[in-house]
């Protein structure tokens, strides 16, 4: 079973970034200006402007704050029926000319839309597909998307509805390999800003250099903890014994692990005294008890187990606060493969 990209084995350095925001050039508050030197001076590396209808950009030899900027754009498709779920809002990143409103309605429009933004040599994600009513049947008719975004915090701020896991991993049953990221969507710095990033694995911050990260899949998604490594020992045998596999993650103090899987599948491991565990460890330092923080309350690492049956994996991670970190899925199983 062939392992799909793992940014945490790929040499390079990590960026940090947002993919999903707005300016006074289309409905933010800020002008775009203020909006690189607000990500800058918190610390990002890369940013994309995705004015709607609109791709922003500064004159030549404008003085800007040291960070990457990539051209993109924000588009909406109309809406196909009554029912929510038909309008599709997709983003295009290195996106270089501006695209023209269709006609179309539904997923025709969206495929469209992403067709266009890949011939300018850019890439395209679907936008907060919980807030939008999006479900599987409305992703799975989308073809060449590199991501959906698995959680959108302006959306979330707003009414509660910018965590998009549950549509992710309906993808992934169905072995469609999506990756995932994390944006702020800013409007109004501040309120809905350094929020959620998304995390890049690639040798430098140039454009190519991230795009090319992108495309590989060499990314991973927060809105708070960090995932530092993780590492995948496949099924095979272990002392003569058939064996699953094992997922072995690395993170900032978290309260819980997970090895996420396709429906009664996975694994867990839960901090704590007496955190539960579901066919997983906590990993243990040199004194031979468990890694962690304050007495043990929370964790820095776990081995996770594999039944050897899944359709897909992906890990995640919880902080005290909530606040989640997704990788990209490790594997997706084929067809055939299970069979």
């Amino acid at each position: 079973m062939p392992q799909l990209a793992n940014p945490f084995g790929a040499a390079g350095s990590w960026f940090r970034g947002n993919l999903h925001c707005h300016t006074t050039e289309s409905d933010g508050a800020m002008p775009p200006d203020r909006l690189v030197a607000h990500y800058s001076y918190a610390g990002w590396d890369f940013l994309a402007i995705t004015d709607h209808w609109k791709v922003t950009t500064f004159p030549e030899g404008t003085a800007l704050p040291d960070i990457t900027l990539l051209p993109s754009i924000e588009i909406g498709t109309a809406a196909g029926s009554t029912r929510a779920g038909t309008n599709y809002h997709v983003v295009g990143i290195n996106v270089q000319e501006e695209l023209p409103r269709r006609e179309e309605t539904g997923p025709a429009a969206a495929q469209w839309y992403v067709d266009a933004i890949r011939e300018q040599g850019g890439e395209a994600h679907i936008a907060h597909a919980y807030w939008s009513g999006l479900r599987l049947e409305d992703l799975a008719a989308v073809k060449g998307c590199y991501a959906l975004e698995v959680y959108n915090a302006d959306t979330e701020v707003h009414i509660g509805r910018g965590l998009s896991a549950a549509v992710w991993d309906d993808l992934l049953t169905e072995r469609l390999p999506w990756c995932a990221v994390a944006v702020d969507d800013c409007h109004r710095p501040g309120y809905d800003s350094l929020r959620a990033w998304t995390v890049v694995r690639a040798p430098d911050r140039s454009p190519e250099a991230l795009m090319d990260a992108l495309r590989a899949g060499h990314f991973y998604a927060s809105n708070g903890p960090e995932i530092l490594d993780v590492r995948w020992e496949p099924e095979g045998t272990r002392n003569g014994v058939p064996y699953g596999g094992a997922v072995t993650v690395r993170c900032s103090p978290v309260r819980s692990v997970s090895l996420v899987a396709d429906a009664t599948r996975g694994s867990r491991v839960n901090a704590g005294p007496f955190g539960m565990t579901q066919r997983a460890r906590r990993l243990r330092g040199e004194t031979g008890r468990p890694e962690g923080v304050l007495e043990g309350e929370l964790l820095t690492g776990a081995e996770l187990q594999l039944q050897g049956n899944e359709r897909y994996v992906r890990v995640q991670v919880e902080d005290a606060l909530g606040r989640c970190a997704w990788t990209n899925p490790l594997f997706v199983r084929t067809i055939e493969e299970e069979g």
